[in-house]
C-alpha cells in the first residue's frame, strides 16, 4: 500500500516505535535481570519526551478531524488516545514495575500497526488543507528518538 506523503514522517517514526515494542518484548523474555532494568530506565526516562510531540501530532491533525467522519472512527481514534495515555503510564511506571516492560512492548506494537493499518487509510477522508496540517506539523516536530 502506497503511504500518504503527509504520512510519511509519521510512519518511519513507527518503524522505530515497533523497533522499541520487539525491544522491551525481547528484553523482557531474556530474564535478564541488569538488561530489564536498564531498559525500563531508559525508557521512563526518554519516552515521554520522545513521543510527545508524535502523539500530540497524530492526536490534534488525524485523531480529531477523523473523529466527526464516522462512529467507527470516533471509537478508533478515542481508543489510540486511550492507549497514549496507557504507553505514557508504563513507561513511568517501568522504573518501579519491570515486570511491566513485556505488556508496555506489547501495547507499542498492537497500537504502531492499528494506526498504520486501521487509522491512516482514512487520512484520504480529510480535506487537502487538513491533510496538510499533519505533514506542516510532523515537520515541525522534533523526531521519535531511537531508544
Amino acid at each position: 500500500m502506497k503511504i500518504a506523503p503527509e504520512l510519511l514522517i509519521l510512519t518511519r517514526e513507527h518503524h522505530i516505535s515497533l523497533s522499541l515494542g520487539n525491544k522491551a518484548v525481547n528484553t523482557a523474555k531474556s530474564k535478564n535481570e541488569s538488561d530489564i532494568k536498564a531498559l525500563c530506565l531508559e525508557i521512563s526516562q526518554t519516552f515521554r519526551s520522545s513521543f510527545s510531540m508524535h502523539f500530540d501530532t497524530e492526536e490534534e491533525t488525524i485523531f480529531m478531524p477523523l473523529k466527526g467522519k464516522s462512529s467507527e472512527l470516533e471509537i478508533l481514534c478515542n481508543q489510540l488516545i486511550k492507549e497514549h495515555q496507557q504507553l505514557y503510564q508504563l513507561a513511568d511506571d517501568l522504573v518501579d514495575h519491570p515486570e511491566l516492560l513485556a505488556e508496555f512492548g506489547i501495547l507499542l506494537k498492537s497500537h504502531s500497526r492499528a494506526e498504520d493499518r486501521e487509522l491512516f487509510p482514512n487520512v484520504s477522508l480529510l480535506s487537502n488543507s487538513e491533510r496538510q496540517a499533519i505533514e506542516d506539523s510532523s515537520v515541525k516536530h522534533l523526531s521519535v528518538a531511537k531508544i
